[in-house]
């Protein structure tokens, strides 16, 4: 009981004295069941879907943080919405293409089954993050339209190669372009922030230099020379003296 009042008391005086602690960050985040029956979107979700997701969330939760340009931010996600949106809106036109060229031609396109369907426990960190996923999904949709065209016999076997793998660069592509903003928004904010920085370091040399040049240097003392004394010349003596001393002598 002592040890124990003892390691209490001990915790009490390191939070008192306010000694900080490395805490991690504690981030929400959902898991999502999904299944995907078709290669084309396998193949995207496992080679695509988690570094997407990464800088979706980084858009969304790490930059505000650190971004002080709010136009800028807003210009950062309106450039990932539509990105993301214009995917999507294509996907789903292509879709109906499908449906009506099958109708208009009494086909009827039935589900088909597939050997290898796929689930996985997407885990999703942002809003934005399950935009993306649900695009896979309807990519997945489209490809299984596709293969039930084919399986109709109004697509053609180098047709149905060549849209799968359109689709999948395409899908694969937005993840891509998605982590190109990403890093260049974080450039911009690093850049921005190192430049905020320098400025009053600039302005403050430049007010020592300004003082340097306006203070006045101090006189040095100039101390006066002793005048030279001038000397003067012994008195000549007449030379009548000097006879006279001659001839005393």
């Amino acid at each position: 009981m002592e040890d124990k009042k003892v390691g209490q008391n001990t915790k009490k005086q390191v939070v008192a004295r306010g000694v900080k602690r490395s805490v991690s960050f504690s981030n929400p985040f959902n898991v999502r069941e999904v299944v995907f029956y078709t290669t084309p979107a396998q193949l995207v979700y496992e080679t695509s879907f988690n570094d997407c997701a990464d800088s979706l969330r980084s858009l969304s939760a790490v930059l505000p943080t650190v971004a002080k340009n709010t136009s800028e931010m807003m210009a950062v996600n309106g450039a990932v919405d539509h990105l993301t949106n214009s995917a999507v809106a294509e996907i789903r036109k292509e879709v109906a293409r499908i449906k009506k060229i099958a109708e208009d031609n009494g086909i009827q396109i039935e589900r088909l089954s597939y050997s290898n369907s796929m689930r996985y426990p997407a885990k999703l960190t942002c809003s934005k993050a399950s935009v993306y996923l649900q695009m896979i999904l309807e990519l997945d949709e489209l490809m299984c339209l596709v293969h039930s065209a084919w399986f109709a016999g109004f697509i053609a076997d180098d047709a149905k190669a060549s849209l799968e793998r359109q689709w999948r660069r395409k899908i694969s592509g937005v993840s891509a372009e998605v982590q190109a903003i990403a890093a260049r928004a974080f450039r911009a904010t690093i850049k921005s922030r190192d430049s905020d920085t320098a400025k009053p370091a600039a302005v403050a040399s430049d007010e020592k230099e300004s003082d340097a040049t306006v203070a006045p240097k101090p006189a040095k003392p100039n101390p006066a020379k002793p005048k030279p004394t001038k000397k003067v010349p012994a008195a000549i003596e007449p030379a009548h003296q000097s006879v006279e001393v001659a001839a005393a002598l």
